[in-house]
């Protein structure tokens, strides 16, 4: 059964003084972009078994606006109890301020249409490098505290993208996404090497990638362990993809350890971003 941790977060916003590694210019899109899913490897017994699936995903706002993220991840699956397949079906909103204080998400699950969870979260810190407040509201209903250290899911990729522009090789990060309650993961980060713009044959190949090419890109394998359980040698999710200097993603691989489901960008444009008053937002992304 997929769990809630349907679509890794991975999207930009401000970086100052996150890492010892100087902060180089990291320039982010705003685009929409389709990923179309399908199985790599699904382990010998596993009851729930995935078929194939979709991902819409879109980024609006502006480095100075704030980002906000809206994804719409759907997977079918085969379902073990009756021999009929099972759709299970995740919306997400998510909103991180340009000043990496405030992170609010909004998320829905169904399975057959039927709503499984219904989460509201706004997780704030009154200045950076302070505690963070939470409150969960909907289906479950909690308030948490996390540390001053803990990073909100773009401030973590704009540190990933810096740290890959300064040549660094791994990251060992405390992120809070708001996926899971008040869930909180390290998430260790291997970075390959740099490929030059047009280098990477998979996307080159690809007619909707074609106009990433002209930007530089780096591998990158993310391992997220649960807090809770600080002696785990296993990560509960992996996620390997290449991603370029603006942020974009292709060519994922999200491992669920009893199966593992591979993304191909299907469709990608770029977005107007918003001005710093936030207007001129862009329509909501829409699975297709």
């Amino acid at each position: 059964m997929m769990t809630k941790r349907a679509w890794p977060f991975i999207f930009p916003l401000a970086l100052a003084g996150l890492t010892a590694t100087p902060a180089l210019a990291v320039n982010f899109t705003t685009y929409r972009a389709v990923y179309d899913l399908e199985p790599a490897r699904i382990q010998q017994g596993t009851a729930a078994q995935p078929i194939d699936g979709k991902v819409a995903y879109e980024v609006s706002g502006s480095e100075c606006a704030g980002f906000t993220i809206d994804s719409d991840y759907t997977t079918r699956y085969t379902d073990g109890e009756n021999g009929g397949v099972r759709t299970v079906n995740t919306l997400s909103n998510t909103f991180e301020s340009s000043d990496s204080l405030e992170l609010d998400v909004s998320q829905t699950q169904t399975v057959n249409k039927d709503v499984t969870d219904d989460t509201k979260i706004t997780a704030k810190r009154p200045a950076a490098n302070t505690e963070v407040q939470g409150e969960q509201q909907g289906t479950k209903k909690q308030h948490f505290t996390l540390g001053p250290d803990v990073l909100f899911p773009t401030a973590h990729q704009k540190k990933l993208v810096s740290e890959a522009m300064a040549g660094q090789t791994r990251d060992v990060s405390l992120v809070y996404d708001g996926s899971d309650g008040s869930k909180l993961f390290k998430v260790v980060t291997f970075i390959g090497k740099k490929r030059e713009p047009g280098t990477y044959a998979p996307d080159m190949a690809n007619p909707d990638a074609q106009s990433l090419k002209s930007l530089a890109s780096w591998p990158f394998q993310l391992g997220y362990y649960d807090t809770a359980n600080p002696d785990a040698e296993t990560p509960d999710f992996q996620a390997t993809f290449n991603m370029y200097e603006n942020g974009v993603s292709t060519e994922m691989l999200f491992d669920y350890g009893s199966f593992s489901m591979r993304g191909k960008l299907s469709h990608f444009e770029t977005l107007e971003p918003k001005t710093c008053d936030g207007s001129g937002t862009a329509p909501k992304a829409v699975a297709q």
